[in-house]
C-alpha cells in the first residue's frame, strides 16, 4: 500500500486544493478583532458617566494608586494613569476588574500607603467601578462573538476517529501536547499547526487507513512467519536461542491470523537430536485436530516440513506434538524435538479476504463487470466525506477524492482497496477534517446564524468532544436541529450518552486542574504511603462526583456541598473512613465527617500543596480562581519567597510565617484575601488526610475574610463560600462558555452568562439547565463578522 507521501503529486494536490477551498468559501483562520466598546452603565448618559469619571474615579486613582501604577512604575503590570474615557472600562475590562476587586476588598492601596482612603471613599469608587463593569446595557453591547477557527485537539481527534470508523485506536496520543488558552486546550487562538504536528497527522492518517482498509493484493501469496518468541508450549518451555525445544513429550503451538479464506501451505522448520534406530517424530494438528505425522531425518539440523491446508476461518492454531521421546541415561543419549519457526504461505489461487467490521461498514461497493472504479469509489467516499467534513460535500469535492482512487488504480498499479486507502489518508489531512470550519458573515454584515450542520458540530464537540452522530446529522439534513425544543431534547439525550464523559475528562478535569495532579510528586520521605495508584484514585473521586451531578442532573451547588462522595478501599483508608472493602469505587455518605464537596477532596488538596507541606496560599488562590473567577495578579517583582521568611523564623508556624510575609505591603494586597481561605483547609495535610496537629503545633484552621466574616475549620469556611453561590454559579457558567465556544470571554459575554445563571436558578440550579441555556444563546448559535457593529 502506498502512503499519501509516497503517492506524490496527485495526493498532495488534493490537500492543496482543500486548503485553497477554505479561503475560497469564506472561512477564516484569523483571530477575532477587538470588540466594539460602547456601554451604558445603568440608565445614565455617557456624559454623566464621564463626569463621574473625572470628578470621582480619576481623583481617587491619582491620590491613592498612581504612585505605584503610573506609566513609569506599572506595578503588577497595571497602569491607571491612562484612564481617560469610560469606554476603557469595557475595552480594557480585565485590567479594570482587577483594580475593582483590589479596591473593593480593601487590598489596595496597601496598608502602608499614606494617605489611605476613608471607608466612604473606597465604597463610592467601588460602586462606580461596579456599575461600569457589570451594570451596562446588554442591548447596546450585544454581540455573539467570533471564535478563531478550531483545530481538533488530541482528545477530539481520537474521539472523531473512533466515531467515524468504529475503531479503537488512539493515534493522537503520539501528537505534541496541545497548548492551553483561557484554561482549556480547545481554544482556537492557541491551536496552531506547526510542521511537526503536520508530520504526525500524515503518520496518523496512514495508521488509521491501515486499521480500516485492508489493501493487500491477495492475487499474490504472502508469507506469515511466527518465530520462536511467538510460539508457546504445553509445558511452559521457553526458547533457547533460535530454537524452542521439547526435551520430553509435549506440544508446540503457533496461532496465525489468516487474511483470507483459501488454499495455504504450512511450513514448519524443525530439528531433532536423534537416538537409536528410530527417528524423532512429530504430529501436526490444526485447531486441535491431528492431520499427519512427520519424521525428522537429520540430527541437529534444520529441516522444513510442508503441509497444504484449506482454511476458512480468520484464526488457526497449529500444533507440533513430539511423539517419541526417549532417553538412555547410561550412555547419556537423548531424543529431543525443536521448532525454529512456523510459516503460513498463501493464499494460493482464489481467495476470499476476511474483512473487519470497520472495512465492511466503509467499503459498501466494489468495482465489477457493471460497476467502474469511479462509480464504486463514489458510493464509498460520498457518505464518508459528508461525515468526515461534518456537512454535505459538493460534487466537486467528492470528484477530487474519487479521482485520487482512479489515479492510484490506473497509474500507480494499486488495488481498488489501495486507492481507497490513499484517498482516505488525503481526507484525514484535509483542513475540512482537521478544523471545525464555520463560514463568516458576508462582508459588511455584523453576524450570521450558524446553519444546522455548524450547530451540530458545535453541540457534539461541546458535549462529546467528538463529531455529530447519525441523529444530529439527520436533524441537520432536515433543517430541524436549531429549533429551541429540538436543541433542548438533544442536549438531554446527549448528556445521557456515555460519550458525555468527555465533559468530565475535558471540561471538569481542566477547570478543576485535575490534570495537574499527574505532575504532583509529594516528598516520599514525608509521605511514604503516597503512590501513583493513590494519585489515580484521588482524581477518580472528583471525576465521579462531577459525573454523578451531570448524569443525575443535580444542582451544581453540590460540587461545594455534596454530603456524599465516591471511594474505594484504598482512598477510604486514606481518609480514615471505615466500611469500604472493595477496590471498586462506591457511593459513600460523608455525614458525620469533616468533608463536603470538592474542596475537601484529596485531589484538590494535593495539587494545591507543596511537595513537603501544605500551602494556604495555593489553596486560597485555587478557590479564588476556580470558585470565584477572580485570579489574583502575579506577585510583584523583588518580593522575597516564603522560604526566606521560614529560614528567618524556623520555629514559627506556617501561619506565623505568612503573617510575617504579609508585612511586606507588596505581598499584603493579595495575601489578605488568599491566605484566610487557605487557612480554613489547614486541617488537611499536603495529601488530603485529616490532622489536628502539624508537627508540634496544633492546627489553627480559623480565619477572617476582608468582609469581616470569620470561620473555624473547613466546614465553616465552605459555608461562607456557599453564601457566595451566585459568584460560584457565574464562574461555572463563564468557564463552561469558554469551553463550549473555544474562545475567551469578552465584556459582552457577561449578558449571556447572567442569562445562564438566571435560567439555572429558575430550574433548581440543575446542570442541564445551565447547558441548555448556553446552547440556546446567540453566542452559541451565531457568529460575528470581522468588523461588527453593536446592536441598537
Amino acid at each position: 500500500m502506498r502512503t499519501l507521501c509516497q503517492a506524490g503529486g496527485r495526493a498532495l494536490a488534493i490537500v492543496a486544493v482543500s486548503i485553497a477551498a477554505v479561503t475560497a468559501t469564506g472561512f477564516s483562520v484569523e483571530a477575532a478583532e477587538p470588540a466594539d466598546t460602547k456601554s451604558a452603565a445603568g440608565q445614565q448618559t455617557v456624559a454623566d458617566r464621564q463626569q463621574q469619571l473625572v470628578q470621582k474615579i480619576q481623583p481617587f486613582l491619582k491620590t491613592y494608586c498612581i504612585d505605584c501604577h503610573g506609566l513609569e512604575s506599572q506595578d503588577a503590570g497595571i497602569v491607571v494613569s491612562e484612564l481617560k474615557s469610560v469606554d476603557q472600562f469595557l475595552s480594557e475590562r480585565k485590567t479594570w476588574e482587577r483594580v475593582y476587586r483590589m479596591i473593593s476588598v480593601g487590598a489596595m492601596p496597601p496598608s502602608d500607603h499614606d494617605p489611605l482612603p476613608s471607608a466612604e471613599e473606597r465604597q463610592k469608587v467601588s460602586e462606580l467601578l461596579h456599575d461600569e463593569l457589570f451594570n451596562f446595557d446588554c442591548d447596546l453591547v450585544y454581540k455573539p462573538g467570533r471564535p478563531t477557527v478550531q483545530r481538533l485537539n488530541r482528545s477530539e481527534y481520537n474521539n472523531t476517529i473512533r466515531d467515524l470508523f468504529g475503531v479503537s485506536i488512539t493515534p493522537a496520543n503520539d501528537f505534541p501536547a496541545d497548548d492551553v488558552g483561557e484554561g482549556f486546550d480547545n481554544n482556537g487562538d492557541v491551536l496552531s499547526l506547526p510542521p511537526l504536528l503536520m508530520e504526525k497527522y500524515l503518520n496518523a492518517a496512514e495508521q488509521v487507513a491501515d486499521a480500516v482498509i485492508d489493501s493487500t493484493d491477495y492475487s499474490k501469496p504472502q508469507t506469515i512467519p511466527l518465530g520462536v518468541d511467538q510460539l508457546t508450549t504445553s509445558n511452559g518451555r521457553k526458547p533457547s536461542g533460535t530454537l524452542l525445544w521439547l526435551p520430553s513429550s509435549g506440544e508446540i503451538f503457533g496461532t496465525f491470523e489468516v487474511p483470507a479464506a483459501g488454499e495455504y501451505e504450512l511450513r514448519i522448520t524443525a530439528q531433532a537430536t536423534q537416538m537409536g534406530d528410530e527417528k524423532a517424530k512429530f504430529g501436526l494438528s490444526v485447531d486441535g485436530k491431528r492431520q499427519r505425522e512427520f519424521e525428522v531425518i537429520e540430527h541437529a539440523k534444520d529441516e522444513v516440513f510442508k503441509q497444504p491446508l484449506k482454511l476458512d476461518s480468520q484464526q488457526v492454531k497449529i500444533g507440533a506434538a513430539f511423539l517419541n521421546d526417549a532417553y538412555e541415561p547410561k550412555n547419556k543419549q537423548d531424543r529431543n524435538f525443536a521448532v525454529a519457526k512456523m510459516e503460513l504461505h498463501g493464499p494460493i489461487g482464489a481467495a476470499v479476504p476476511f474483512r473487519s467490521d470497520a472495512f465492511r461498514r466503509l467499503v459498501v461497493a466494489q468495482p465489477g463487470a457493471d460497476v467502474s472504479v469511479k462509480q464504486a469509489a463514489e458510493k464509498v467516499l460520498r457518505p464518508l466525506l459528508d461525515r468526515a467534513f461534518r456537512r454535505p460535500c459538493t460534487d466537486a469535492e467528492v470528484s477530487g477524492y474519487v479521482g485520487l482512487v482512479q489515479h492510484a488504480v490506473a497509474d500507480l498499479g494499486e488495488t481498488y482497496e489501495g486507492g481507497l486507502s490513499l484517498s482516505l489518508q488525503a481526507i484525514l489531512v484535509a483542513p475540512e477534517f482537521l478544523f471545525r470550519l464555520e463560514e463568516d458573515p458576508p462582508a459588511g454584515t455584523p453576524e450570521r446564524t450558524l446553519n444546522d450542520f455548524e450547530v451540530a458540530s458545535r453541540l457534539s464537540y461541546f458535549l462529546w468532544s467528538s463529531m455529530p452522530d447519525d441523529e444530529l446529522f439527520e436533524l441537520a439534513r432536515q433543517k430541524k436541529l436549531t429549533t429551541a425544543d429540538t436543541l433542548r431534547q438533544q442536549v438531554r439525550r446527549m448528556l445521557k450518552d456515555d460519550k458525555a464523559d468527555a465533559l468530565v475528562q475535558n471540561f471538569a478535569a481542566q477547570w478543576l486542574n485535575l490534570r495537574n495532579i499527574d505532575d504532583v510528586t509529594p516528598n516520599p520521605d514525608v509521605f511514604k504511603n503516597f503512590d501513583s495508584k493513590l494519585k489515580h484514585d484521588m482524581r477518580r473521586e472528583t471525576e465521579l462526583l462531577f459525573g454523578s451531578i451531570l448524569q443525575e442532573d443535580r444542582s451544581v451547588e453540590e460540587l461545594l456541598s455534596a454530603d456524599y462522595t465516591f471511594l474505594n478501599k484504598r482512598l477510604a483508608d486514606h481518609y480514615g473512613i471505615e466500611g469500604v472493602k472493595s477496590d471498586s469505587f462506591e457511593r459513600i455518605s460523608l455525614k458525620g465527617t469533616n468533608r463536603t464537596g470538592v474542596l475537601t477532596h484529596a485531589s484538590i488538596l494535593t495539587l494545591t500543596s507543596n511537595p513537603g507541606r501544605t500551602s494556604p496560599v495555593k489553596r486560597g488562590k485555587w478557590i479564588m480562581e476556580n470558585m470565584w473567577g477572580e485570579a489574583p495578579p502575579p506577585p510583584p517583582p523583588n518580593v522575597p519567597e516564603l522560604e526566606a521568611t521560614a529560614e528567618a523564623a524556623p520555629n514559627a508556624t506556617l501561619r506565623e510565617q505568612l503573617a510575617k510575609h504579609r508585612e511586606d505591603p507588596g505581598c499584603a494586597s493579595c495575601h489578605v484575601v488568599m491566605d484566610p481561605l487557605g487557612f480554613g483547609l489547614e486541617n488537611f495535610d499536603a495529601i488530603g488526610r485529616w490532622r489536628d496537629k502539624d508537627g508540634d503545633h496544633t492546627v489553627d484552621a480559623s480565619g477572617q475574610l476582608p468582609s469581616g466574616e470569620s470561620f473555624n475549620g473547613p466546614i465553616e469556611l465552605i459555608a461562607i463560600i456557599q453564601k457566595r453561590r451566585e459568584k460560584f454559579f457565574r464562574t461555572l457558567a463563564e468557564k463552561l462558555l469558554v469551553y463550549a465556544l473555544g474562545r475567551g470571554t469578552e465584556f459582552y459575554d457577561k449578558c449571556v452568562i447572567e442569562d445562564c445563571v438566571a435560567d439555572m436558578a429558575a430550574n433548581g440550579n440543575r446542570f442541564s439547565a445551565l447547558i441548555e441555556s448556553l446552547v440556546l444563546s446567540d453566542s452559541f448559535l451565531k457568529r460575528s463578522g470581522l468588523d461588527t457593529a453593536t446592536k441598537g
